[in-house]
């Protein structure tokens, strides 16, 4: 992950280095102006993905045992980076074009806390991942690389045993034939989704904020 998979059109998919936060978050900024510059901070500190890359490297228990003392010791959201995944796309001259970033979705845990389920919680951010960011620079638009960096995030939670992996995108923006051809379930605004029944056994509904609709697609 860290050395990057061949992309379309002499890209390098890969995950976003710290010295690259900055560029990445202007990125990431194309696509929605949601993103907590505590995110790029924890990129800039090199903590995101280092739990991922732990179990990507078959390390036991890499990611279970460190969100449980980080949870204990009320470092939740020190574990919520080490759990996310920044990816960058890199042309053939070194620059940047493409850059996604997915991360546990706290609205997500939140609900779960809510409905009563404290350590279900926990196991949400170990299974579900939300794609808070996916942009493209405008010249490298048309060229297959934000479904190349959809495929290489879906690939890395894939194997590490996540189930769910959702995003939202504002209806105005008429996103969802796109996420449609990568495979995503796209709901109608207003429509919810059950995520809770195979965490909790209860069924727990997930839809979109305001002005915004949800895709999303199971394991």
């Amino acid at each position: 992950m860290i050395e990057g998979l061949a992309g379309p059109d002499g890209t390098r998919i890969r995950l976003a280095r710290p010295d690259e936060s900055h560029r990445v978050g202007e990125l990431l900024k194309l696509a929605t102006g949601e993103i907590e510059q505590g995110h790029i901070d924890g990129m800039a500190a090199g903590k995101c993905g280092k739990w991922l890359l732990d179990g990507l490297s078959s390390v036991d228990r890499a990611m279970t045992e460190p969100l449980v003392r980080a949870a204990t010791g009320g470092r939740l959201q020190e574990g919520a980076l080490s759990l996310s995944l920044p990816l960058v796309a890199q042309n053939r001259d070194g620059e940047l074009v493409g850059a996604l970033l997915a991360l546990p979705p706290g609205m997500v845990v939140e609900t779960v806390q809510e409905a009563g389920y404290e350590m279900h919680a926990l196991l949400a951010m170990l299974k579900y991942v939300k794609i808070k960011s996916l942009a493209v620079a405008e010249p490298a638009r048309g060229r297959g690389v934000g479904a190349a960096l959809l495929k290489r995030c879906a690939q890395v939670y894939w194997q590490l045993d996540f189930m769910l992996l959702y995003g939202e995108f504002e209806i105005e923006r008429a996103l969802g034939p796109y996420y449609a051809r990568q495979g995503f379930t796209v709901l109608d605004p207003g429509e919810t989704t059950d995520i809770g029944y195979v965490l909790t056994g209860r069924p727990i509904g997930l839809g979109a904020g305001p002005g915004e609709q949800l895709f999303f697609r199971w394991k």
